[in-house]
Formats: C-alpha cells, sequence, structure tokens
C-alpha cells in the first residue's frame, strides 16, 4: 500500500491525500524541532573542535571571532562545494549569535 501512495504521489494529483493546515502547522513544528537540535549537535561539534584547537585558550572578542569563522566557512565553501552550492548561507554568523534563540542554548 505504501508503494501505490508513493506513486500516486509522484504521477498523480487525484490520488493524494488532502492535507488540512493543522497537519501542515504539526509538520512545520516538527521540522523546526529538527532543525534546532541539528544545529546544537552541530554547535556542539564545532566547539569541541574549538576547543581542541586550542581556541578558548584566548580572551578573544566574539565579532573577532566571527569574521575568522567566516573567513574559514568560505574557505571551506570554495574547496568542498560545487559551483552551484558556494551560495552563502541565509543566517550569517553575526545573526546566529546574537539571536536569542541560539545564545540562550549555550
Amino acid at each position: 500500500m505504501k508503494h501505490l501512495r508513493n506513486f500516486s504521489m509522484l504521477y498523480g494529483r487525484a490520488a493524494r491525500k488532502k492535507t488540512n493546515i493543522t497537519e501542515v502547522d504539526a509538520k512545520i513544528l516538527e521540522l523546526q524541532k529538527l532543525r534546532k537540535e541539528l544545529q546544537a549537535k552541530q554547535a556542539e561539534r564545532l566547539g569541541r573542535l574549538a576547543m581542541a584547537a586550542g581556541v578558548s585558550d584566548f580572551e578573544v572578542p566574539d565579532e573577532e571571532l566571527t569574521k575568522a569563522f567566516e573567513e574559514v566557512a568560505e574557505n571551506f565553501r570554495v574547496r568542498f562545494c560545487s559551483e552551484t552550492d558556494q551560495s552563502k548561507p541565509t543566517k550569517t554568523a553575526t545573526s546566529i549569535v546574537s539571536d536569542p534563540a541560539v545564545s540562550s542554548s549555550n
């Protein structure tokens, strides 16, 4: 039955299940929660790597660290992303650092 549902989603609109706004809202909340969890895991990973590299041994202002991280990100973007994937992220490091939702989890 699952295969039939997938087939109908790919090839026909008539067999599609109608979705209501409540279901869409629930999915949005689920995805937002997943996004927040993934961001937290990534932040922990990057924090561990920064500490292992000795970054925590210095009193460096956030602005300077942010600029250095943006330069590292650009270096990796050029080296590891294809030409079509080299778009800048939707949020800059500065906006993420100043985001209360992100900084309150630290």
